[in-house]
């Protein structure tokens, strides 16, 4: 099949446009003039090898969707979630968002590679009560995560990495947006989760957005905000996600032998930093469990969590040179699981050295000291 240049052309000025940048920022950044540019992006000449391999390292996007004559990859979806959504977003963000799905689609050429043992689960809902869907399905899946219901989600992030959905952290500039799903064409199930907030905060928006890719995968996409908009609070949908994710992390059977009067601010502390939660959430499942009376609820939801106990246990006793170099990768979304299972890809002959630098978002030059903080190194034989 001919190449069709007018596709090719479409593709680069869609990733352009969602990025929100101009001809001049493109050409300076990628070092292709802008007439030339001008011309590729109308279809009107065929582009060389090397401008095809610039575009597709530029652009975080596999260079087979630029030469191939298909349309389907994640900028789809993203134009979607733009259309929604997209004054929410700053330039920075949609780039954030851009080295988000390039993550997604490398995990999941790793799990395939690697062979990556998920646990399978589905749920499928029955009536109409949104609630009861959001209770049944966090039952079901911490018995299918092997979790009594008395027992606390010990690491929110590695439990839920083993259903096999993409699961990354990102710095947004947008504090009021919590975390956003998203049907990737290619990688399937994608939750980013935004970095900014405190790890308490993660946790819950976590389970909120897992619950969005059990209920909501044929939606494309959603995003949740810290705030809800008067147009969520209406959403069942949303409703449904934080019933299950306060079933998830806090359920009611863990109140069973705790009733009113016996919580103390240091009691309930206590339960928030086993439980990995903050206040609010927590108090108002207190409430609903009928562990305490509303009066009770309004005075404990405002409690003071201790940032100190807010530990986040991928950057768990390190020293702070190195809780600092871990931090910063966090942000863009490189964590501990994704850096080992890309290097196990690696370590099989999978993927070459300087492909495992563009999945750690790095150059070669580079990765030997990324992987040095991992206890990695280059075996320089693949």
């Amino acid at each position: 099949m001919a190449f069709d240049t007018k596709m090719f052309g479409e593709k680069l000025r869609r990733y352009r446009e969602q990025l929100q940048l101009s001809l001049d920022e493109v050409a300076t950044k990628t070092g292709v003039v802008k007439s030339r540019l001008e011309d590729l992006e109308g279809g009107l000449n065929e582009p060389t090898g090397d401008e095809i391999l610039i575009f597709s390292d530029f652009y975080k996007q596999d260079y087979v969707y630029f030469i191939s004559n298909q349309q389907k990859a994640a900028s789809e979806q993203i134009d979607i979630l733009y259309r929604q959504y997209g004054t929410d977003f700053t330039k920075e963000d949609r780039w954030a968002i851009q080295e988000f799905m390039f993550l997604c689609e490398c995990e999941e050429l790793v799990f395939k590679a690697i062979e990556f043992e998920k646990i399978d689960f589905d749920f499928i809902p029955s009536g109409n009560f949104y609630k009861a869907h959001g209770q049944q399905a966090a039952a079901k899946l911490r018995s299918k995560l092997g979790f009594q219901p008395i027992v606390a989600i010990p690491n929110p992030y590695q439990i839920l990495r083993k259903l096999g959905i993409h699961i990354f952290r990102r710095q947004l500039s947008n504090s009021n947006i919590s975390g956003l799903f998203i049907a990737h064409p290619v990688a399937g199930k994608c939750v980013l989760i935004n970095y900014s907030e405190d790890i308490y905060r993660q946790n819950f928006t976590l389970a909120h957005e897992i619950a969005h890719a059990i209920f909501d995968h044929q939606e494309n996409v959603n995003v949740s905000y810290e705030h809800y908009r008067s147009s969520q609070k209406l959403d069942l949908r949303e409703v449904r996600a934080n019933e299950f994710a306060s079933s998830f992390l806090i359920p009611k059977e863990i109140f069973s032998r705790v009733k009113g009067s016996q919580w103390t601010d240091e009691s309930f502390r206590t339960l928030a930093k086993r439980l990995q939660v903050n206040a609010e959430p927590l108090s108002i499942a207190m409430m609903n469990a009928d562990a305490i009376t509303y009066v009770q609820q309004e005075y404990f939801r405002t409690l003071k969590i201790n940032p100190a106990d807010k530990i986040d246990p991928e950057l768990k006793d390190l020293s702070s040179k190195m809780y600092e170099a871990k931090s910063k990768l966090l942000q863009r979304g490189v964590s501990d699981f994704y850096v080992k299972k890309c290097y196990e890809a690696y370590d099989k002959g999978a993927i070459s050295s300087g492909r495992l630098a563009d999945m750690m978002l790095c150059n070669e030059n580079e990765l030997v000291g990324l992987l040095n903080l991992f206890n990695l190194q280059l075996t320089y034989d693949n």
